[in-house]
């Protein structure tokens, strides 16, 4: 029951921000909307600030960490190199077609976290979660010789998460340039990167 409230508060307190910025995050009507009291809220959180760094670093990983389980799931069942390699294109592509938003909401939380020490290593500990989870479901096929020869995983899925990431400015800036070339050079250099040329 308390991991649900803590749940429930935590999903009140996500959609307050992508509504309306951490200034909508508000505890009495998040407490109301949850049919529960601000003592709960607090022994949840500490404090509203505690509450609003809890839902940035959500908002910064739910998206990934489900998308970790997935590709762990995709990627298991993979019965050779070129089978993986088609595997992480499709991934890679679904990605890049279809997360606008999620990306925006990722980088706002990183803007968020400016001058902000609790966020930023919050922030810092959620993305060392992401590399080592993506890190781990490709780290079965290195070592069947599947990937490039000498590839530091760790660094090669933070380049990856960063790569598609920063699609966020070309979604966003008009003058960027266009978003198919973008793709064609992010997933030539991504499987350069994790295969060889």
């Amino acid at each position: 029951m308390a991991d649900d409230n803590r749940t429930k508060i935590l999903d009140l307190a996500v959609a307050a921000i992508d509504a309306g910025g951490e200034a909508a995050v508000r505890v009495n009507h998040i407490v109301e909307e949850a049919g529960l009291t601000p003592p709960v809220l607090y022994y949840h959180f500490g404090n509203r600030d505690g509450l609003v760094i809890a839902a940035q670093v959500e908002r910064y990983s739910r998206q990934i960490r489900q998308d970790i389980e997935a590709i762990g799931k995709r990627v298991s069942q993979c019965q050779s190199p070129e089978e993986l390699q088609t595997t992480l294109v499709e991934i890679w592509e679904k990605t890049l077609a279809g997360r606008e938003e999620s990306r925006w909401r990722r980088v706002s939380v990183v803007g968020s976290a400016f001058a902000r020490p609790e966020l930023e290593a919050e922030v810092l500990r959620a993305q060392n979660e992401i590399v080592e989870g993506l890190a781990a479901v490709l780290q079965p096929c290195n070592e069947r010789g599947w990937l490039r020869d000498g590839i530091d995983l760790p660094s090669a899925v933070a380049w990856q998460h960063s790569v598609l990431l920063s699609r966020v400015f070309v979604e966003r800036g008009a003058q960027q340039g266009e978003l198919g070339e973008w793709d064609r050079l992010t997933l030539k250099s991504l499987v350069n990167a994790f295969f060889g040329s």
